[in-house]
């Protein structure tokens, strides 16, 4: 009944926005954002006024009031009262609980596939499970498997470096003695 009674206000909101000659899809969402906060009744109608002074010049005292009006009417429901009644100073903690009791969890639905959706993506996977097969029985038949472990290229990264830094310390080496036989020879 709530939705219904904000459905009343949104399109009486949108009727009067028109008339003003303003867009109502920009003001009117902006306006109904101010109401549905959780300001005092004096800043909401202060930033109402600040808002209608943008678009109109003329009475906007009235036309302030005539909205808030029209929200209370339209937002007056005997479970809101009933509440505002018993506890005007809701506590933050009951007031979320109460809000994650009335949203609703988001659940995915499992996808039914037709039988033409089905035999499509039969084929596909058995495409790639047949490219699969093909691409290990060729490299077993050229013997390229060599180096390979479950399938995969063994990383000889470290193995490579490490060489590389043993062949350096060797030259290194060889030239460090041929300096120090040239070395004697000089003396």
């Amino acid at each position: 009944m709530a939705a219904s009674l904000e459905v009343d206000f949104d399109s009486w909101l949108s009727l009067k926005l028109k008339s003003l000659n303003t867009d109502e899809g920009v003001f009117g969402s902006y306006i109904t954002g101010i109401l549905t906060g959780d300001e005092t009744l004096e800043e909401k109608t202060e930033a109402l006024e600040g808002i209608l002074a943008e678009i109109t010049e003329n009475d906007i005292s009235d036309h302030c009031s005539e909205i808030l009006d029209r929200w209370k009417s339209c937002n007056k429901s005997p479970e809101s009262e009933s509440l505002a009644k018993t506890n005007p100073f809701e506590d933050v903690e009951e007031k979320l609980v109460r809000l994650l009791e009335t949203n609703t969890l988001a659940t995915t639905v499992q996808r039914e596939y037709t039988e033409d959706e089905r035999r499509i993506r039969e084929a596909i996977l058995a495409q790639y499970a047949q490219t699969s097969d093909q691409e290990s029985g060729a490299d077993e038949e050229t013997g390229t498997s060599e180096g390979k472990e479950n399938g995969l290229v063994k990383n000889t990264n470290a193995s490579a470096v490490a060489q590389a830094e043993k062949e350096k310390r060797e030259k290194a080496k060889i030239d460090s003695q041929k300096k120090k036989e040239k070395d004697r020879e000089d003396r």
